[in-house]
């Protein structure tokens, strides 16, 4: 295959829009979830006949929010500092120059 067959190829495919930013972002529900967790706890603990098992079920739930807000951040940093084992696409909202990739101008 020469080099203008593959340019061909390309310029027949339809160009997929990028997902936007607010759309990858798992912040909002993450904090979401382990706040629900949270009152959930609080409403559980302030029931005088609460079963210590629901109890116990939202705590682990607001732990496991904890946990992965704690992974979410290390994997982060990790993308922020160039890390080469750094999960892939936790970088959405940098522009494209922060990151060193050059786009295409139409």
């Amino acid at each position: 295959m020469t080099g203008r067959e593959g340019g061909a190829d390309q310029a027949a495919r339809p160009r997929v829009p990028r997902i936007p930013g607010y759309l990858l972002d798992p912040r909002p529900v993450v904090i979401v979830g382990t706040l629900a967790w949270t009152f959930a706890l609080l409403a559980e603990m302030l029931v005088a006949d609460a079963d210590m098992h629901t109890v116990i079920l939202c705590a682990v739930g607001v732990g496991v929010g904890a946990l992965g807000t704690f992974v979410y951040v290390l994997q982060r940093r990790a993308v922020l500092r160039g890390s080469e084992g750094a999960q892939v696409g936790l970088d959405f909202d940098l522009t494209d120059t922060v990151r060193g990739v050059e786009t295409e101008q139409d």
